[in-house]
């Protein structure tokens, strides 16, 4: 696996640490190493949260941090504001496009828009939005096999929430499956 430094970005309640965690887990568990680091304002639900994951193969040298993303999971426009801009040339933008439906003008990206709040609300809960968002990342990046992540949502998810397994794995299907509907290729890449 080549290196990846993946910033995953929204607000609180979207479950944006959760996949972040689920993510490095999986990494992890397919035998590749995985830092994460995230930030976010003192509000529970609503305030901005970013996550980094930065995952290769051997030992990863630097810190769990990126000022140039290989890939930006954006589940508001303020992440596509604030880390569409920073992607590196032949990276991947994926965009929660039920809250911002712009196609950033950035020819030299692989962007792929995702309505992960309707498809979540079609799946019983507005609690999938995150694994949406997740299933389409993975899919346009291959940072980790949809298998290795199904094998860490029962270690990442609490207990009280391990009756929900079975829809968040549809969640990740659904989200990746907009890939091949939405997605335009860089001009890089």
């Amino acid at each position: 696996m080549r290196r990846h430094e993946i910033v995953l970005g929204g607000f609180g309640g979207q479950g944006i640490k959760v996949i972040a965690s689920l993510l490095g887990q999986a990494v992890h568990a397919a035998g590749g190493h995985a830092m994460m680091y995230n930030i976010y304002a003192a509000a529970i639900r609503g305030g901005p949260i970013f996550c980094t994951v930065v995952a290769g193969d051997g030992s990863l040298t630097g810190g769990p941090t990126t000022t140039r993303p290989t890939a930006v999971l954006a589940m508001d426009p303020n992440t596509v504001d604030v880390y569409g801009p920073a992607i590196q040339p032949g990276g991947v933008l994926v965009v929660n496009s039920s809250l911002d439906p712009r196609r950033p003008e950035r020819p030299d990206l692989t962007t792929v828009l995702v309505p992960t709040n309707q498809i979540a609300e079609e799946l019983g809960d507005i609690k999938y939005t995150g694994m949406v968002g997740l299933g389409a990342l993975i899919e346009a990046t291959g940072v980790v096999s949809f298998d290795a992540v199904g094998r860490c949502l029962r270690q990442t998810l609490p207990a009280y929430r391990h009756h929900t397994i079975t829809a968040n794995e549809q969640a990740l299907c659904r989200g990746a499956a907009c890939v091949a509907r939405t997605a335009l290729p860089s001009a890089a890449g």
